[in-house]
């Protein structure tokens, strides 16, 4: 069985960096949450009922709102990262029910990514927390 070399602590460093810079971006956690529930359920039924082609115009204008949505709950860099993400599917015809489903599916996806982000800077955090506390016994911070 290969093993995977643990990173040095430069690398390890690194990693807390930008983990926590992640954490940073969220301005509204509770916002990007309801979103993302939201969009998780659109891909759900938009893959369980054959829609029109009504309901996938308004799947897209669902969809660009939340985008926008999503765009307001994060800072800067993430929303920068989502808008280039964003996919070309051209203005003068409703998306397919193949591409709502790869635009869906790509930003829950992200979503997910961000949430991992969030998870692993929380516990960058909560490791030099403890870190701390070890290093200075004596001047343990609060709770």
């Amino acid at each position: 069985m290969a093993r995977i070399p643990d990173p040095g602590p430069k690398e390890r460093h690194v990693e807390q960096q930008s983990s926590s810079a992640e954490l940073d971006q969220i301005e509204e956690p509770a916002h990007l949450i309801r979103v993302s529930t939201m969009v998780r359920q659109l891909l759900d039924e938009a893959r369980e009922l054959p829609l029109d082609e009504r309901a996938r115009e308004r799947l897209r204008v669902i969809h660009s709102r939340a985008v926008e949505e999503i765009g307001r709950a994060v800072g800067p860099e993430l929303r920068d990262e989502l808008a280039r993400l964003r996919p070309d599917v051209p203005g003068d015809r409703p998306p397919t029910q193949a591409e709502l489903r790869i635009m869906h599916g790509q930003l829950v996806g992200w979503l997910e990514g961000v949430f991992h982000g969030v998870q692993a800077g929380l516990a960058t955090r909560r490791a030099k927390a403890r870190e701390k506390e070890l290093d200075h016994p004596g001047h343990a911070p609060p709770g």
